[in-house]
């Protein structure tokens, strides 16, 4: 059975929560990520971040990504997985909750992130498997 563990990207990326939406938005340009794991002055997880919020906030709600810091924009609390669940349960909880981004945890610390990307990745692969075991 597939875990959490196995599609999930290790890198994981962090922002403070003082920081301003604008650095938010560069760091994840020059990334090429989708979210920031949002952390305290004691680096503790408090939040995440994602394109979606950045743009929600500027376009809809005309924050000033100069001024506006990560902490007023952030999605809070932050939805997390255990690194052993079933890759069913990982999707589920993406829908259930309407997130493009969970963060993978083992023992109380995260250690990697799945997007809804790394989801269409997996399926991509299991219908090649799937392909090529009917024409074995």
């Amino acid at each position: 059975m597939l875990k959490a563990r196995d599609i999930m990207i290790p890198e994981v990326k962090y922002i403070k929560e003082n920081s301003t939406i604008k650095e938010a938005a560069v760091y994840i340009l020059n990334e090429g990520i989708g979210s920031l794991i949002v952390v305290d002055e004691n680096n503790s997880p408090v939040g995440i971040i994602t394109k979606r919020d950045i743009l929600r906030a500027v376009l809809f709600e005309e924050t000033d990504p100069g001024k506006t810091i990560v902490k007023r924009i952030m999605s809070k609390p932050i939805i997390m997985i255990d690194a052993d669940s079933p890759v069913e349960t990982v999707i589920d909880t993406m829908m259930k909750y309407n997130i493009s981004h969970l963060p993978v945890v083992e023992s109380n610390k995260i250690i990697g992130i799945i997007s809804d990307y790394d989801i269409m990745e997996f399926a991509r692969d299991l219908i090649d498997i799937l392909k090529n075991k009917g024409t074995e």
